[in-house]
């Protein structure tokens, strides 16, 4: 029996990017305005509050756009920004875009003008790209956005996605409430909270699957993937202090790590390093053979330090 087709729907601030686009726009917009911190800051809780459902998506639009003081000619320097900002794991698997191009889309109730330039160097088609649009007067200020477009009103993307009548098997990957709105719908198989960048408590409770980066969906539904394991099935705990930026670095690639100022006792680490993949210590942490019989899942030990004698 042939397999249905199967659709990926991808939402793009926060998930395909790094950053919620509007916030940045706010940033680029106010640049000079002595209130710029405090707007920027009144935007982002408005922003927050439309992506965890506390209101409406059409309020936060409009209350955003308000604030903001935005032009046409900041739109391209937000472009630019943005593509320093696209999601580690989406620029890894890069070629899962490309050979799933006819399949992907991008649904959002963010605005065509920055999404398309920057999905469209992914393979992406721009029919695949269902978003806002902004409105400008003759002096190319932004004055309000296309009203009827499905994606600007409540539960939009249910209506967009309703429109496409798409045929097979459909993969949510989002991180805000109006992506979890397609699965309760009925329209999507399974909904996957991505939280490469951002976590929302309410949001994690309602998916299908917690993904903390698109390495884990693509592992988890058996797509071709740029490595054979997801980086962030990989933990690493590191104890004593160990320098904040090597703890950076490590999760700057996709991996889980737990870091304490302080040694652990023999029973706390033998607690802990039950799903450990590797431990990293510094000279108080002693491991215990009783340690070692904990460890389901270790791969190596780092010693940052001198000598070894800690490891008995």
């Amino acid at each position: 029996m042939k397999k249905p087709r199967r659709y990926f729907v991808i939402d793009f601030d926060s998930t395909f990017t790094k950053v919620e686009a509007f916030d940045v726009l706010a940033e680029i917009s106010l640049a000079g305005n002595p209130n710029q911190k405090e707007i920027v800051g009144q935007i982002k809780d408005i922003t927050h509050q439309g992506m965890d459902g506390s209101i409406s998506f059409r309020e936060s639009l409009e209350r955003r756009l308000e604030l903001l003081n935005a032009k046409k000619e900041h739109l391209s320097i937000l472009v630019d920004r943005l593509r320093e900002k696209i999601s580690s794991s989406f620029v890894r698997n890069k070629n899962f875009f490309t050979e799933y191009s006819d399949s992907i889309y991008i649904i959002s109730n963010g605005f065509r003008e920055f999404i398309e330039p920057i999905v469209s160097e992914f393979g992406i088609k721009p029919s695949n790209i269902l978003a806002n649009e902004f409105s400008f007067d003759d002096d190319g200020n932004v004055i309000g956005f296309d009203e009827e477009n499905p994606l600007s009103l409540n539960n939009g993307k249910v209506e967009q996605l309703k429109k496409l009548k798409l045929d097979g098997d459909i993969y949510v990957i989002g991180d805000g409430y109006t992506d979890y709105e397609i699965k309760h719908a009925g329209l999507a198989n399974k909904f996957y909270a991505f939280t490469e960048n951002v976590e929302r408590n309410n949001i994690l409770d309602k998916a299908d699957h917690i993904a903390p980066s698109l390495d884990e969906f693509l592992y988890h539904n058996n797509l071709n993937t740029v490595i054979s394991y997801p980086k962030n099935r990989i933990n690493i705990l590191l104890l004593e202090g160990i320098h904040p930026m090597a703890v950076k670095h490590l999760k700057d690639e996709g991996l889980t790590v737990e870091s304490y100022p302080a040694g652990l006792s023999e029973d706390e680490l033998c607690q802990k390093i039950k799903n450990v993949s590797i431990l990293g210590i510094r000279s108080k942490t002693q491991v215990t053979q009783r340690v070692l019989e904990n460890a389901n899942r270790l791969m190596a030990i780092g010693a940052f330090c001198i000598g070894t004698n800690q490891l008995i």
